[in-house]
């Protein structure tokens, strides 16, 4: 895992993503930065000024430029900047990392047509985009990577761009932070204040009514039936300017009668430390485009429970490295929950089949290195 994949053509790549936020997308926006940095390529953040993203970049030494489009749409003078500020870099592959800053960077064409564009998409959409404006933008684009299969069978569905350029690539993560030997999981526990001797039960992640909390905490009644120990951990954060779900949960565990046996924690980024602390991970979604973090339990050799939803089936193996359970459904929860609980062997094959797969198929070595042979072909 050491061996990287180099580009065998010195390009001058840019990376452009115009969103303020820090999440996900920006998260991994900053990582491809700091992958193509490694394999000693010329590299150019091009992103808004005074952001959490160009604080890190910063901080990890990046090349960036700063620059924001004024309006959504029909931006043609920041599209004229952006082609000018591309030419003067000598950018000949520049990766779009959110669909809709593709209209102005797609429009920069107009004035500099010799940069290669490609969209790295990271959000699943069923919206029908076959109409003029989206196909001319995505006419403009030399590859689309998508991180699914079932994302790509989207972008056949509801745009134009031919499958010839569509290159399914997943996230990844590196295996060698995820690792189980570097942690102690009676430290973990103490370090969050969680019973040592109990078996935990974790969800990790924002807090949202999609994300399927409410049907976690709701499993419980049912998993304390057959295991009256067991403690649940809610590890995250509301999503600012829509607080008020977090009461509503753990209002639900008191109406439950369960609120002794469940922990709520603020969003740790120390993600590999808390999934150190717990025995099974839950990620109880309604939707998920892909699930990072499942991957992230899966290298740290735990046994995972998913609901069969978006991309997750691409990422779980049902019986194999983790458990499928259908969105919404509390009971096909609450079984899978206490059926690792009681089979300590099926528990063991589950994690042990997580860690392989993850290091085979997620480790982040791996998946750059497929970004970078699919770059190298434009």
């Amino acid at each position: 895992m050491n061996n990287v994949t180099s580009f065998s053509k010195n390009h001058n790549l840019a990376i452009i993503c115009f969103s303020a936020s820090f999440g996900g997308l920006e998260l991994t926006t900053l990582q491809l930065a700091i992958e193509f940095k490694k394999r000693n390529a010329e590299c150019t953040l091009i992103v808004p000024a005074a952001t959490p993203m160009a604080i890190q970049a910063d901080k990890y030494g990046l090349r960036v430029e700063f620059f924001k489009p004024k309006m959504k749409y029909g931006d043609f003078l920041a599209s004229l900047r952006l082609a000018r500020l591309m030419r003067s870099r000598g950018i000949d592959i520049a990766i779009v990392m959110q669909s809709k800053d593709i209209n102005v960077v797609a429009a920069s064409k107009l004035f500099h047509p010799w940069t290669k564009l490609v969209f790295y998409q990271q959000m699943q959409s069923q919206i029908n985009k076959r109409d003029v404006l989206h196909t001319w933008m995505y006419s403009k684009l030399s590859l689309w990577i998508s991180l699914t299969n079932r994302m790509k069978q989207e972008v056949l569905q509801n745009t134009k761009v031919p499958e010839e350029l569509i290159r399914v690539v997943p996230l990844g993560r590196d295996t060698r932070v995820f690792d189980p030997k570097l942690y102690s999981q009676r430290r973990a526990r103490k370090r969050y204040n969680l019973p040592v001797g109990q078996p935990i039960v974790g969800v990790l992640g924002r807090l949202d009514p999609q994300k399927g909390q409410e049907e976690f905490l709701r499993s419980l009644p049912s998993v304390l039936e057959r295991r009256s120990d067991v403690c649940y951990v809610i590890a995250g954060d509301e999503t600012q300017g829509e607080e008020g779900y977090r009461d509503y949960l753990v209002d639900l565990t008191e109406k439950l009668g369960v609120a002794e046996h469940v922990r709520f924690l603020p969003f740790t980024e120390n993600v590999a430390e808390f999934l150190a602390a717990i025995d099974v991970f839950v990620l109880p979604s309604y939707s998920e485009t892909f699930g990072l973090l499942l991957i992230e339990a899966m290298a740290m050799q735990k046994p995972v429970v998913a609901t069969s939803a978006g991309g997750v089936p691409e990422i779980v193996e049902n019986g194999w490295d983790g458990i499928l359970v259908p969105p919404r459904d509390e009971r096909a929860l609450a079984t899978a929950i206490a059926l690792l609980l009681k089979n300590s062997s099926l528990r063991i094959s589950l994690s042990r089949h997580a860690r392989e797969d993850a290091q085979k198929r997620f480790d982040a070595t791996h998946c750059v290195d497929q970004l970078v042979l699919s770059l190298d072909s434009l």
